[in-house]
């Protein structure tokens, strides 16, 4: 899935929250950019969670 797919499929669900949950092909720059872009995105509370964390 393209980024813009995964920010418009946000959007067009609208949920309160909204958490990322697999990252596992980013470097930490790239995971910087992509949480970025959700987070101005998205009217939602957007949250990056560490692998491990829990909601």
């Amino acid at each position: 899935m393209k980024t813009a797919e995964a920010i418009d499929f946000v959007k067009a669900i609208a949920p309160r929250r909204a958490f990322a949950m697999h990252d596992a092909q980013l470097n930490d720059r790239g995971l910087n950019s992509v949480n970025g872009w959700f987070a101005e995105a998205i009217a939602t509370d957007y949250r990056y969670l560490r692998p491990g964390a829990s909601a």
